[in-house]
């Protein structure tokens, strides 16, 4: 039976009844949790597994090393992530539940885990790691849940100026790319970007941010909205638009997210079709079958593709990266934001962004870009007080999510977000605001309409295309 959603209007801010029972519905319910911790346990088992015995015999000459975990420091590490996991929202009710889960999976437990048996900190640095880590997101889930009530809606915006809009900037995205980076629709190996993402690179250079920001809003914010919005309403036409439409963009910047976010939207599609508000283990196990499904697929064809894309790059990589920022600005002058948006305020150090400088030293590489996520990027920029700095902004960011997307389905929301959310697993939050789409995705869910997202609402739909924001039906 098709999952149905009833969209119910949030209490208004003041209102102490009703704001009492939003936080009660917020806080963690009594549920399957069993299920959770089993799931949870054999994702860290597989994650163990695949650095022992596929990355690291691999890519030794990376620095990418494996020591047998401290028994205790395993333990205690294991522990943390435990109570993580227990203030979790069980049940994904809002955009920053989901939002907050896929940070869970791709950056908390790989940065607590990972460090214990990747030979990269030592090991009470590890443990000292991994309790900051598990400490932050603590407070980042407290602060999601206590966030305020109220709805960011720009009111006004009719639905055809909406869907013009997008259309608008599709076709503004597309002409300049192929006025700069080329459009082609010729796909290459997933293993095969490197050269791809490095002469990207070096367009975006030649030709300005523009090229930049344009590609990042077109692949992780409007194609995966046509997806989904085709997906839900039935109008095909606007799912093959989507899905055909992140090809261009990964043949011309090798980002393999781009590709890989049309089977996930699929995937994220189906979920939503059988529960309108899915439990949270399903993630879990969603992350748990694709591990399992890229290690017997690499059994098969006797290769490590599948491994190396989806488990390493993907899972293992930001707990990695985390631990290695760590490594190279444990005793260093720290970065400040002096390379970014405090450049006019601050005397930076260093003649290399931090990224490089832990690629240089980490895998002795300069030309590599070693991003990480909040608990990395806060580390090289200001220690352990960066990390605090960059969660209460990622607080803030949930705030305006679950703001802006208060009047949608939350399987509309969760489909917006989720190539943003993925990829903050790789990047601070203050880059993603902007290069990675968070504040697209705001300002455009802001502007969507309430209805017209299945096909039964298509009529209310031109209903309120044709009147004011306020006469939509919720």
């Amino acid at each position: 039976m098709r999952a149905t959603e009833t969209y119910h209007p949030p209490p208004r801010p003041g209102v102490g009844v009703g704001r009492v029972r939003e936080l009660a519905r917020r806080r963690p319910q009594p549920g399957r949790r069993w299920l959770v911790f089993l799931l949870l346990a054999g994702y860290v088992v597989l994650l163990h597994h695949v650095y022992q015995h596929e990355v690291a015999p691999l890519f030794e000459y990376l620095n990418l090393v494996y020591r047998a975990p401290d028994p205790w420091n395993y333990g205690l590490a294991l522990g943390m992530l435990g109570l993580v996991a227990l203030a979790m929202p069980q049940r994904i009710r809002q955009p920053s539940d989901f939002v907050l889960w896929i940070l869970f999976v791709t950056v908390v437990t790989p940065s607590i885990v990972v460090p214990q048996y990747a030979d990269i900190l030592p090991a009470a640095a590890s443990l000292e790691l991994a309790a900051v880590v598990a400490a932050v997101f603590l407070l980042v889930i407290w602060g999601a849940r206590i966030g305020p009530s109220w709805t960011l809606r720009i009111r006004g915006v009719h639905v055809l100026d909406v869907w013009s809009i997008v259309v608008v900037l599709s076709l503004l995205t597309y002409v300049y790319m192929a006025a700069t980076a080329g459009l082609s629709f010729r796909l290459v190996g997933l293993g095969d970007v490197w050269e791809i993402r490095s002469a990207y690179r070096d367009q975006v250079a030649a030709s300005g941010p523009v090229l930049g920001y344009l590609v990042r809003l077109q692949g992780n914010v409007l194609n995966p909205l046509l997806m989904a919005r085709g997906l839900y309403a039935r109008r095909w036409t606007m799912v093959l638009l989507g899905g055909v439409g992140q090809i261009p963009i990964f043949a011309a910047t090798g980002f393999k997210l781009t590709l890989l976010s049309i089977p996930a939207i699929l995937v994220l599609a189906l979920l939503f079709r059988w529960r309108a508000r899915p439990r949270a283990w399903t993630i879990l196990a969603g992350v748990v079958a694709a591990i399992v499904a890229a290690l017997v697929a690499d059994a098969l064809l006797d290769s490590l593709l599948y491994t190396q894309v989806f488990v390493n790059r993907m899972f293992l990589a930001p707990g990695v990266a985390t631990a290695a920022h760590v490594m190279v600005f444990d005793g260093l002058p720290k970065a400040r934001w002096g390379y970014s948006f405090l450049r006019p305020f601050v005397d930076y150090p260093y003649d290399q962004v931090p990224d490089h400088m832990v690629g240089a030293v980490m895998f002795g590489r300069p030309e590599t870009s070693a991003n990480a996520s909040l608990f990395g990027d806060g580390y090289s920029n200001l220690g352990y007080g960066g990390v605090l700095i960059e969660a209460v902004v990622l607080v803030l960011l949930l705030w305006a999510v679950d703001g802006a997307a208060r009047h949608l389905p939350l399987r509309v929301s969760a489909a917006i977000l989720l190539v943003p959310s993925i990829a903050l697993a790789n990047v601070s939050v203050f880059t993603s605001i902007l290069s990675n789409g968070f504040a697209y995705a705001i300002v455009l869910m802001a502007c969507l309409p309430a209805v017209g997202w299945t096909r039964g609402e298509s009529g209310r739909e031109r209903h309120s295309a044709s009147g004011p924001a306020r006469s939509v039906p919720y």
